[in-house]
């Protein structure tokens, strides 16, 4: 491409972004490889199947993971690509609460941005704090077996090796497009690359070879609870691997021609998550023999370390251990690059306090730099505000380990419901909707209703229960009197505090939003270009 067509195709986004109601003030240096990068390192195997396969050894074993993997993805991509239409009409860094504006109506729009935002803005919080949390524990494994990962000095290590990392990531975060995009290509290659190394690691030097037809054959149940409810929660692997994949939506303002690229960001990052992810599961599975399946799932997230140690020796496993630290590093990065964007433009609008403070690029001082290369051109305060709140987050953790599947279940609920919004006023609201340049015609409506229904069911199984609290284990020495001290510490510990937190923050969102920020928040600018024919009823809305 001639100087000239890009700097015609800069000025063509440039006027997309205008007509959407905003000027350009984030600079476009991300081309299409450097959007997927980042986009394939959020959803990163390495971050959720390696420290959560203790999870799937407990809810159904081999066989529960090898048939959910695909199934699981194959439903993603339908919500995948009905994001991927949206985005290619609406190319914003608002992302979903931009679309869920446009799409609702003048009327519904401040309300429907409103709850898509929030709920966007900490499930991203979640997501990120789970991934700062395993790099905590991939920092103590270093110091296993000196270092009782039980502890509580052991939880206090992780919570301050989790800080740190969050701290590492903002300023990684602070660097201007260009180096940004160099980042993104670097991100890609030492997820796939790091993958490769420890799963075929693993898989070479074991001495056990599980077959694929007895992995397939193999059913574990260890959670206390029925054989039904396991199978249902044996889809929380890959439902918590896939989400995250709008982050080529929150980009879209730093990416050329996004209005194509997001949609195929999306697309690569859902096939090649599928095909690593299954690559990496059948691998490590064919090692493990189901005599350890109830070791591991009782070693929680620490059963990583024990699974290296068997195959790989524990010097090679600290290596690996290291090696997952840098790959945390990089996910944390994607994840807080993408919530910088989208705290960015939902502050633009007025929608979280301190506004007028967060939406400032670099440090809202006259600080000069190369275009994309400094910080001048960058969310420096959304970060800042970032690393503050999902540092925050990680403080819980000290209590108990399963907050960690907590953390991790809420960011991807929260993050669910954001997506869930969108598609369904897409779908409900199908002959007001501006086809993009990459459009499903005639299938969005149908892919839409398939994406609803595995989101909703995805969001109940992530809220379930993981773990049965057996009481008769809690019987004091008569055989007879409960221990309720006991057992009330271990029902609390191993109790799923997703729904709680999911239910909370729905209540107190709604409660702000009736008592306060409905008298003020407008929601974001309808596009002038592409909304559709606005009826009599929705234009005395407008100018009302």
């Amino acid at each position: 491409m001639s100087h000239h067509d890009v700097v015609e195709a800069s000025q063509d986004d440039e006027a997309r972004l205008k007509q959407l109601g905003y000027r350009q003030e984030l600079f476009r240096a991300l081309n299409s490889f450097a959007n997927f990068g980042i986009t394939f390192t959020i959803l990163s195997e390495p971050m959720s199947v390696l420290p959560l396969i203790y999870m799937g050894l407990g809810a159904g074993g081999p066989r529960g993971m090898l048939i959910t993997w695909p199934v699981i993805s194959f439903f993603s991509a339908f919500s995948a690509a009905s994001m991927s239409e949206i985005v290619s009409t609406y190319p914003t860094s608002g992302g979903l609460y931009y679309w869920s504006a446009s799409l609702a109506g003048p009327k519904w729009a401040p309300y429907a941005s409103y709850m898509t935002g929030y709920f966007n803005f900490l499930g991203l919080s979640g997501i990120t704090a789970g991934t700062a949390y395993a790099f905590g524990q991939f920092f103590v494994n270093c110091f296993n077996p000196s270092l009782d990962p039980t502890s509580w000095t052991s939880k206090f290590v992780v919570v301050i090796a989790g800080i740190l990392s969050l701290m590492l990531s903002g300023y990684l975060c602070s660097f201007g497009s260009k180096i940004v995009a160099i980042m993104g290509k670097v991100c890609f290659w030492l997820n796939l690359f790091g993958l490769a190394i420890i799963v075929l690691s693993i898989f070479i030097t074991s001495p056990t070879k599980i077959s694929p037809g007895e992995m397939f054959n193999t059913w574990s149940n260890l959670t206390g609870l029925p054989d039904s409810w396991a199978a249902s929660i044996s889809v929380l692997l890959a439902c918590l691997t896939y989400t995250g994949y709008d982050s080529a939506a929150h980009l879209a303002e730093e990416t050329k021609n996004p209005a194509v690229q997001g949609p195929r960001s999306i697309g690569y990052a859902i096939i090649s998550t599928f095909i690593s992810g299954y690559f990496a599961l059948f691998l490590i599975l064919s090692t493990i023999d189901p005599s350890r399946f109830s070791t591991l799932y009782g070693e929680s997230s620490f059963a990583l370390m024990d699974i290296f140690a068997s195959t790989v020796g524990y010097n090679s496993g600290i290596v690996f251990n290291v090696i997952l630290m840098m790959i945390a590093i990089t996910n944390e990065f994607g994840m807080m690059l993408t919530h910088a964007r989208m705290t960015f433009a939902f502050s633009r609008d007025g929608a979280l306090p301190g506004s007028k403070w967060l939406h400032q690029l670099g440090w809202g001082d006259s600080e000069l730099g190369r275009e994309g290369v400094g910080s001048s051109q960058v969310p420096l305060r959304a970060t800042l505000a970032i690393v503050i709140i999902d540092s925050l987050i990680l403080v819980p953790s000290l209590h108990s380990a399963t907050l960690y599947t907590a953390i991790n279940s809420f960011g991807v609920i929260g993050t669910y419901l954001a997506y869930m919004v969108p598609i369904f006023l897409r779908v409900v609201r199908h002959d007001k909707f501006p086809p993009g340049p990459f459009s499903l015609g005639i299938w969005g409506v149908p892919v839409g209703i398939v994406a609803i229904l595995f989101l909703s069911f995805a969001s109940i199984a992530l809220v379930l229960p993981t773990a049965y609290t057996d009481p008769s284990a809690f019987v004091m020495a008569d055989n007879i009197t409960l221990d309720h001290d006991a057992y009330a510490s271990a029902y609390l510990t191993n109790f799923n505090w997703a729904p709680v937190v999911v239910i909370g923050v729905f209540i107190l969102a709604n409660g702000f939003w009736v008592f306060y920020a409905r008298h003020w928040f407008q929601g974001p600018p309808i596009d002038t270009e592409t909304k559709w024919q606005l009826d009599s009823t929705d234009c005395r809305d407008i100018t009302t």
